[in-house]
């Protein structure tokens, strides 16, 4: 009876353990919400145009921005900027792990920071399609706990792959989309900047549900905030 009755003191303590739905299970749960195994398996290349505004330092820049993804080799974004009467073209390209930058066609140098952002960019396009996170194997997954994010409750996973540093990825507990990522970058001067993506809207377009709207933030400060106009697959 002492055994039974300190079980039920145990269970009915503050702060007692919940039972946690695995890591993996949230992911299963999230691949169905975001349009099922087969529509997001065959997720692997596409294109999408977004538009919105840049923030950068006082300034806010009207942008539209051109992304193609053809995994696990191919990243290329075509930006275009307006600064007042002038559009520039800013295009990001990452094949067969070589990065290049061009501005307005004529090439950049591309430094160590830059080339390992756009590699990290890579990492993330390919962890948005989920199916991934299961089904390769240089993936490990965490489960992080439940969090509240703008009122409502979320579920945290930390993802870990080989060379990779680690994404936290966050789905709403009730409809089990993504609503936030998290990841460091490798900033200018060797320094760590914190990048957060807020997604939300969403809708499918391509194939699968996505987000019809997304703003990120860097160490705290927003840098972009845009809405996605279309997106297509590619054969």
């Amino acid at each position: 009876m002492r055994t039974l009755a300190l079980v039920v003191l145990a269970a009915l303590a503050p702060g007692a353990a919940v039972a946690q739905e695995p890591a993996r299970a949230v992911i299963e749960r999230a691949i169905t919400a975001h349009g099922g195994h087969e529509k997001l398996s065959r997720a692997r290349a596409d294109r999408a145009r977004l538009q919105g505004s840049l923030y950068i330092g006082l300034s806010r820049v009207a942008f539209t921005n051109d992304v193609t993804v053809q995994l696990p080799r191919l990243y290329r974004s075509v930006v275009q900027m307006q600064e007042g009467n002038r559009t520039r073209t800013v295009v990001h390209c990452l094949e067969n792990d070589q990065p290049t930058i061009s501005l307005d066609g004529q090439p950049q140098a591309v430094s160590a920071s830059h080339a390992t952002q756009l590699r990290q960019t890579l990492e993330l396009e390919s962890a948005l399609r989920l199916v991934p996170l299961l089904s390769d194997s240089r993936y490990t997954l965490q489960h992080l706990g439940d969090f509240k994010l703008e009122g409502r409750v979320v579920v945290g996973i930390r993802v870990a792959g080989r060379g990779q540093r680690d994404l936290k990825l966050y789905f709403d507990r009730q409809t089990a989309l993504l609503v936030k990522t998290e990841h460091l970058l490798d900033g200018p001067g060797g320094q760590d900047v914190t990048q957060e993506a807020y997604y939300r809207d969403y809708r499918e377009v391509g194939g699968w549900k996505r987000p019809g709207r997304v703003a990120a933030y860097r160490d705290g400060k927003k840098v972009m905030e845009a809405e996605l106009i279309d997106a297509q697959p590619l054969p």
